[in-house]
Formats: C-alpha cells, sequence, structure tokens
C-alpha cells in the first residue's frame, strides 16, 4: 500500500482547506494511513501537518512495536487511560496552527476541550470527516485484493454453516461456530457482531443471536463478515429448517428479485438512490414495501459501514472502484424473515459479484 501516497493525498486537501493540521482518532482512518493493526481495547492518535509529516501517537504498551511494524519514522507514546493521554499532542501546536482538522463523530467533547486550551491564541476545529471519507471511497487494486480475500474467507464460513443447520441447533451455537471458522480461515476477526435470527422474531427483526433453539419450519437469516488486513466483508444468506412454506417461499422471491432489480442498476453515474428505488419498486409492487425497513446496501472498505450509501435521497454516483453491499429483505410478521446480501464492485461497464455462495433458498 502507498501510505506515503494516501498522506501527500490528504495534505493536499489540507492546503485547499486552509488547514494547519490534521487529528486522526477514527482507528479506521488511522489505519488507512499507517497500516498498522491495533488491538479492538487500544487507540491511537495519527497527526499531520499540512505538509503531509505524520506524528503516531500510540499507547505506551504499543510503542515499540509500531517503531518495528509501521512505516512512520515520528513515533511518539502517551500513557494509556490516564488523565493526560492527549498531553503527547502538546508539541504539534506552535503558533502556526490555527484551524485543526478533526473528524466530528470521533471527537468526544473532553477532546474537543483540550484542543482548543492547545493553542495559544485559540483553536478552531474543523470537520473533515467528509475529506477522509472520499479519500478512501475508490477502491485502489492493492485495496480490491484485501477485500476479494476477506470476501473469500466469509463465503467459504458461510457455505459451511449452512451445512450446519438443523432443527435443534442454538442461534448462539452457530454465531459461535461462525466466529471460530473466520479466524481458522485466516480473517483477522469478523467485521460485525454477526447475527442469526430464525423464526417469527426475525420479522422484528432483532439483530443478535439468542438461545433460541431452530425449530423445523421457520426460516433463518445468518448475517456476517471477515475481516481481512483491515479490510471488511458482509454476506447474508436466508435458509429454511425443513420444508419451506409458501408464505415463506413468496417472501424469498420477492426479496430475490429485489436483488436482480437492484444490480441490474449498478454502473457508473448511476445514483444511490436509483440502485435503491429499483429493488423498493419490486418489494412494493407485492405489496410489502412496509416490510423493507432499511436500505438496500452500503460501501464496505476498512469500516463495515462507509459510503456509497444506497438508499432513498442520496445522490451520490456509483464510480468504478467502488465497492459496497446490496442487501434488500422483506421482515413480514407471522412468517419470518429473508434477506440476500451480496457484496459488489463497481466496474467500468456494471459490477462484479464479491462473494461466492448460492443465493437459493436451500
Amino acid at each position: 500500500m502507498d501510505y506515503a501516497g494516501r498522506l501527500r493525498a490528504l495534505a493536499g486537501r489540507m492546503r485547499e482547506k486552509d488547514i494547519d493540521l490534521t487529528l486522526l482518532f477514527d482507528r479506521d482512518n488511522v489505519r488507512y494511513f499507517t497500516g498498522f493493526r491495533l488491538n479492538q481495547a487500544a487507540c491511537s492518535i495519527l497527526a499531520v501537518d499540512r505538509e503531509g509529516c505524520p506524528t503516531y501517537i500510540v499507547a505506551q504498551l504499543d510503542f515499540e512495536r509500531a517503531k518495528r511494524e509501521c512505516w512512520i519514522e515520528r513515533i511518539v507514546p502517551f500513557p494509556e487511560d490516564a488523565p493526560n493521554r492527549l498531553s503527547a499532542l502538546g508539541p504539534l501546536f506552535h503558533g502556526a496552527v490555527r484551524r485543526v482538522g478533526v473528524e466530528k463523530a470521533s471527537l468526544t467533547l473532553r477532546h474537543a476541550e483540550y484542543l482548543r486550551g492547545l493553542g495559544r491564541t485559540g483553536v478552531e476545529l474543523v470537520d473533515i470527516e467528509g475529506l477522509v471519507a472520499d479519500l478512501r471511497l475508490i477502491k485502489t487494486e492493492e485495496e480490491l485484493i484485501y477485500i476479494r480475500r476477506a470476501a473469500e474467507i466469509a463465503s467459504r464460513v458461510m457455505r459451511t454453516i449452512l451445512r450446519e443447520i438443523r432443527p435443534g441447533a442454538t442461534e448462539a451455537e452457530l454465531v459461535g461456530l461462525v466466529e471460530y471458522l473466520l479466524r481458522r480461515e485466516g480473517a483477522e476477526g469478523a467485521s460485525f457482531e454477526p447475527f442469526l435470527m430464525s423464526g417469527e422474531e426475525a420479522a422484528w427483526p432483532r439483530r443478535v443471536a439468542s438461545g433460541k433453539s431452530l425449530q423445523r419450519g421457520e426460516l433463518a437469516l445468518l448475517d456476517m463478515g471477515a475481516v481481512y488486513e483491515g479490510y471488511c466483508s458482509d454476506i447474508t444468506r436466508t435458509f429454511p429448517v425443513g420444508e419451506p412454506t409458501e408464505k415463506q417461499r413468496r417472501i424469498f422471491r420477492v426479496t430475490r428479485e429485489a436483488q436482480e432489480a437492484a444490480l441490474a442498476n449498478i454502473r457508473p453515474g448511476v445514483k444511490a438512490s436509483e440502485v435503491d428505488h429499483a429493488a423498493r419498486e419490486v418489494i412494493e409492487a407485492e405489496g410489502l414495501g412496509e416490510f423493507f425497513p432499511h436500505l438496500t446496501g452500503h460501501g464496505v472498505g476498512l469500516s463495515i459501514h462507509e459510503d456509497p450509501i444506497l438508499d432513498r435521497g442520496m445522490e451520490m454516483e456509483l464510480r468504478a472502484g467502488m465497492v459496497m453491499t446490496v442487501e434488500p429483505g422483506v421482515y413480514l410478521p407471522g412468517v419470518g424473515a429473508a434477506r440476500v446480501e451480496d457484496m459488489v464492485v463497481v466496474t467500468q461497464t456494471g459490477y462484479e459479484i464479491l462473494t461466492d455462495v448460492p443465493r437459493d433458498l436451500v
């Protein structure tokens, strides 16, 4: 990965916006520029000046490993879980620093108050969340290698789990097996908390696995993904426990047709909202529109949810190199839930599906 090139691109955007210093707290953004993996419980801060020179601030416990494994030369330790852990930022706030770029969603009030107090004449905090998101939007060929690998791992695990579906197995048991298999197949872990929901309760929907046992005659829905070298995948499959009923077959058929309609609209230049509309139109034509309560899809990369967002009102145009999910669903009280989710990458002429598991009701 060309991490230095990414920082040069960020610095160029900073100069355009007259930003003197950028501070990144979001772990996915930090990994995008550093390539350094941290434990999920750990945190770090990446500081970048307007010339693209980075200072990487890590917990004392990660300091020696960061010096060995991270490409950045200037690495500074901070005392983890201490009130003064932001004190390492002090030397960066010299007299020329007026405007500081921060991620609005990742900045706590404590952080903001501390940062404003560091400047001698006061510091203006500028939200650069969209700026960094735009840099991450189009995946490079190197990134796609990792994303494909994450999708392959998730697909293999999903195929294995489908063979384990049987009456009496609990949702929690199967989700535990998912997490084990992801690690065994080479993933860093799950890209989000996987969940399996089954029977009529799935119509809520309830996005956590419980101790409920699968019963013959139910539909079960499994949503999961893998992380490989920081990059995520996401896949959902719906399957019957025993022979499905006609009502169950119907909501699955509608969901599957909605996904096909959405996929048929994916190509460069199409608005994200148009892809969503194509899926929603199929479900609404069957009188099930009120039972499709979520977006049609979302971007996937270092974060499990990022741009583009395939939903109503989203005017972003698709571009080659974007990676996203396509995942319409129907959640019908008294019947259950059906969703089919795959990851795709936008190509110059259309799309390529990255996940590889049969999409039939098997």
